[in-house]
């Protein structure tokens, strides 16, 4: 009995030393495969992450939508850009209190009115009107940038005098975009039509057809880099007594009116 209890105790002795062993080698491979440089992967779960509107993020632009009392409802994303910034960018608010605005609006030349401290001037490239401090008038008619106030003087008086006879034709898209003018002109005793226009195409084409039941003569003339018209067409001498219809086009604006054309006086 004694030598079976000897025994049983050897054996648990050589079990305890086993598992020690066995604990020993478990520790030395872990430490030597992270000395190897082995990568240990995890996996984690990202959570409250901000949603991503374009190169913003989408907070940020609702906030600022918000401030302006617009709708944060839905933002759709056009490239890396939302879709209203894009569209709102197309949109160019009309002045018009501005001079071009009045201008476009149909005001006379000389009945535009200007902020106080300012004055009408003419500008010398494209005779629409600007207005300008008091003080610097002298300075753009020095540079010629502006008429003179004499040639001004003519040209308001000689528009009033044209409407009040009828000969002033004028005609402006109901956006308030693209207008032109067409007045009558006489030139050491010659006649023209004066054509003006604003807003078209920059640098485009412009063909003006003047014609009647038994005329009818084109011309072609080009925009400037602002979108400006100006051009003169010489009236034959049998032209004249009757009305006129004139159409312009740019190939995407297209004018058409009427107006009366005096017969030439010997």
């Amino acid at each position: 009995m004694k030598e079976l209890i000897k025994d049983h105790k050897i054996n648990w002795k050589y079990l305890v030393i086993f598992l020690t062993i066995g604990l020993i080698s478990m520790s030395y491979l872990i430490s030597e495969t992270q000395a190897d440089g082995s990568v240990e992967f995890k996996k984690y779960k990202v959570i409250n992450s901000h949603k991503v509107c374009g190169d913003k993020i989408c907070s940020e632009i609702d906030e600022q939508r918000s401030q302006k009392g617009l709708s944060t409802r839905d933002t759709k994303i056009c490239g890396d850009r939302p879709c209203h910034d894009i569209t709102s960018k197309k949109i160019t608010p009309f002045n018009k209190s501005s001079p071009l605005g009045q201008y476009k609006l149909g005001i006379a030349l000389e009945l535009i009115e200007c902020k106080e401290g300012q004055t009408i001037i003419i500008k010398t490239t494209n005779l629409l009107p600007a207005c300008v401090n008091v003080e610097n008038i002298g300075k753009f008619r020095e540079r010629n940038w502006a008429v003179s106030e004499q040639i001004q003087q003519e040209i308001f008086e000689k528009r009033a005098d044209d409407r009040k006879k009828g000969l002033v034709a004028e005609k402006i898209l109901a956006d308030f975009d693209v207008g032109l003018n067409i007045i009558p002109d006489e030139i050491s005793n010659q006649r023209y039509l004066a054509i003006e226009g604003f807003g078209w195409h920059r640098l485009h084409n412009v063909e003006i057809t003047v014609s009647s039941q038994d005329f009818e003569e084109s011309i072609r003339t080009k925009t400037t880099d602002r979108g400006y018209l100006n051009t003169l067409w010489q009236i034959p001498d049998l032209v004249g007594g009757k009305m006129y219809n004139i159409f312009a086009t740019d190939g995407i604006h297209e004018f058409e009116l009427d107006i009366p054309i005096a017969i030439k006086l010997d």
